[in-house]
């Protein structure tokens, strides 16, 4: 319900989030909207419940049911002994852009992607932004670890970008 600009503002303080959760030698475990709180009088974002974040290296030690949201998990989590990473974070906030930020879904499709229990990003007629900033979000949420962004600052470097582009 938010305009765009104030999205925008609230989507930098989840990139800067992780970014310094990364620096700090962490990783986001368990990290999803409802992570997400903000206050529409101040227009703050704040996050919390972050206490299953885990020091770096660390690994997928439940297969399946490792903790998140399985609507924006990245394909690792669901994977027993799968390393659990920048890139595995990368993958969670491009789809928390997707799905909670600037993804444009009718009321059937949000209950349909509730239902399959899997991330699906939106095409990009369903997109609220520029088409740089959509490639940018599809880059962030590919399923082959390879092809996506290694780490936050690589990823918000490319989404400040894209935002800029016509």
């Amino acid at each position: 319900q938010l305009p765009i600009s104030k999205r925008i503002k609230s989507a930098d303080v989840l990139f800067s989030f992780l970014d310094t959760v990364s620096k700090k030698g962490y990783v986001a475990v368990d990290s999803y909207d409802g992570s997400i709180m903000y206050d529409f009088s101040r227009d703050v974002t704040t996050i919390c419940d972050i206490d299953f974040f885990r020091k770096k290296p660390t690994f997928n030690d439940m297969g399946e049911n490792y903790w998140g949201t399985k609507r924006l998990k990245a394909p690792e989590e669901c994977v027993y002994g799968a390393v659990i990473d920048e890139a595995t974070n990368v993958f969670t906030l491009g789809a928390l852009l997707f799905d909670n930020y600037f993804g444009n879904f009718t009321d059937a499709e949000v209950s349909r992607r509730y239902e399959m229990n899997a991330f699906t990003p939106c095409s990009f007629e369903k997109w609220e932004l520029n088409k740089a900033s959509y490639d940018v979000a599809l880059k962030a949420v590919s399923k082959e670890r390879s092809d996506r962004f290694a780490m936050i600052d690589e990823f918000y470097k490319a989404w400040k970008a894209a935002l800029l582009s016509k």
